[in-house]
């Protein structure tokens, strides 16, 4: 079908729910882009806009903010989503939705005028859609539970083979390497426990890591920033990095890895970089836990509620990881198996079909 197809992807990224929305919904667009089909982005706000714009410079696809909308409260904007769709009069449009404030009623409506395609985390309720995607980690006892809770959903995509990395994951090839010297560290978007300053001072404090660089990944949203600049200055052992285009190879670089939960663990099981998590979000919890029982990515905990108690493990961790090249090398081929960075592909595959 490819030039037949418009896709319209509803998302928003801002200083409250971060930027991960985009990146995903950025990395099925691109896919979709290569088969042929066409793809616009609606958004929220100028802020949403700016953002989608700065992680695609090329501007490849048009960005448009919505009058009426709001990134909490999608029933705003129903009726001109409605307007535009019923206007558009495109057989073949389909409404991708990525938001945790949707509504069965908002779905329903949307679903009288295009295709609707939903990406879930938080399985809220029973979403009626033509399309639905969770990639979560889904252990094969598990995954009759998840199916059930998709059944008003024509199709579903389940599991980590859909985790949508940008392209430059896939078919990445690293290696692990004998000695540990370089630590990414990374929060997402922003760091609203100021956690990358928090674990600065853990390794100033540390004697024994004076064998590592610790390359701190700085997202756009952090407040932190200048004062990460200003430690660097000082300490020979911080490197950081900033509007990072190729990911990838920063993670190939690296030997081990500190991460927030979210996209970013499933982008180091691509890398094969052994690493351990943490939490700073309700929605982060389910996440963390699959990685840890599935033996990719084990969880230090919630640093909102037990944050001395995660550091110290993260820095057991990282000591630990650091001495036993079979452990890391073990963990490298746990994490490759469970994603293998074609998901975005396959999940445009799916909207090309439905």
């Amino acid at each position: 079908m490819g030039t037949d197809r418009l896709v319209y992807f509803r998302t928003d990224g801002n200083s409250h729910i971060a930027t991960g929305h985009l990146m995903r919904c950025l990395s099925i667009a691109d896919a979709c882009f290569s088969l042929g089909m066409k793809v616009c982005f609606l958004v929220s706000d100028r802020e949403s806009e700016a953002l989608l714009q700065s992680f695609d410079p090329a501007c490849r696809f048009p960005v448009s903010i919505l009058e009426t909308a709001s990134y909490d409260d999608p029933e705003k904007e129903l009726t001109e989503v409605l307007g535009m769709l019923n206007e558009a009069g495109q057989a073949e449009q389909i409404f991708f939705l990525d938001s945790y404030y949707v509504t069965e009623h908002y779905l329903s409506a949307v679903r009288t005028a295009a295709k609707v395609a939903y990406l879930d985390d938080l399985q809220l309720f029973d979403y009626p859609a033509d399309l639905v995607i969770n990639y979560d980690v889904i252990p094969e006892s598990k995954m009759p539970s998840y199916k059930a809770a998709y059944r008003n959903a024509a199709h579903t995509l389940l599991g980590a083979s859909y985790t949508p990395l940008r392209r430059q994951f896939t078919d990445l090839h690293t290696d692990c390497r004998d000695k540990v010297s370089n630590i990414l560290v990374t929060t997402g978007g922003s760091d609203p426990y100021h956690f990358c300053l928090k674990l600065i001072e853990a390794f100033r404090a540390n004697s024994s890591m004076d064998f590592c660089q610790l390359h701190i990944v700085i997202g756009r949203l952090n407040e932190d920033k200048d004062k990460l600049y200003q430690l660097a200055s000082e300490l020979p052992f911080l490197q950081l990095h900033e509007n990072v285009a190729d990911m990838a190879s920063l993670m190939g670089s690296c030997d081990l890895a500190v991460s927030a939960a979210g996209t970013t663990l499933y982008e180091l099981c691509a890398a094969g970089v052994p690493s351990i998590s943490f939490c700073l979000a309700d929605n982060q919890l389910t996440a963390t836990k699959a990685f840890d029982e599935a033996g990719a990515i084990p969880c230090a905990g919630d640093i909102r509620k037990h944050y001395e108690e995660a550091l110290d493990r993260i820095m057991d961790f990282v000591t630990d990881m650091s001495g036993n090249f079979q452990k890391r090398k073990a963990a490298h081929e746990t994490m490759r198996q469970l994603v293998d960075g074609k998901g975005a592909m396959r999940i445009a595959k799916e909207l090309d079909e439905i």
